[in-house]
């Protein structure tokens, strides 16, 4: 159950057989997190936020509340960094403070990746570059509100690979602050 005032917590997912370890990135924006998943020497984070917000990058304050209060399209965000294991994470990705690799169960994770990958295939047409983030992305079947905001996505993804998520999510989580057990950030 997810309770407004109470802090994130974030169990891992129980992984009983074969592991992939994915990354939870935090950002300090908002108490942004995203998803990034390693391939092919490389990082594919997903992210979901409004458009106006996040595709269109319009930060200000009337946007912000507005697209809150009212429901509006949703933005499905891709960014792919090459990487290797042991290189900085973080410098990689704009105002990213925080980076937790976890593992999850392979079957899940790659269950999600694949509905990650559809999704953003099937609106690769409409795909819009936020250059100042470096970050792609599509127009996204679930709808922005105050009620399905991007740190509601994260946890339905965290909880699609396994996890168990309770406490505040609406407005500045702390997934990896909540993690249980706590894993090490890496740089």
């Amino acid at each position: 159950m997810i309770w407004p005032f109470v802090p994130t917590q974030f169990e891992l997912p129980h992984c009983p057989n074969e592991t992939e370890t994915l990354y939870l990135l935090q950002y300090s924006t908002w108490g942004h997190h995203s998803l990034a998943y390693y391939r092919e020497q490389q990082l594919v984070e997903f992210t979901y936020g409004d458009w106006e917000l996040f595709a269109l990058n319009k930060r200000d304050a009337y946007t912000g509340i507005k697209n809150m209060l009212f429901p509006t399209m949703g933005a499905l965000g891709r960014k792919t960094v090459a990487w290797k294991p042991g290189q900085a994470i973080c410098p990689q990705f704009v105002d990213c403070v925080d980076v937790v690799p976890f593992p999850a169960p392979a079957d899940r994770a790659q269950s999600l990746l694949e509905e990650l990958e559809t999704a953003y295939i099937r609106e690769q047409n409409q795909e819009l570059l936020n250059e100042d983030e470096g970050v792609y992305f599509v127009p996204y079947h679930e709808p922005y509100s105050v009620a399905y905001n991007c740190n509601h996505a994260l946890a339905k993804w965290l909880e699609q690979l396994g996890g168990r998520i309770s406490g505040r999510v609406f407005y500045h989580p702390d997934f990896i602050a909540g993690m249980s057990p706590r894993l090490t950030s890496v740089p």
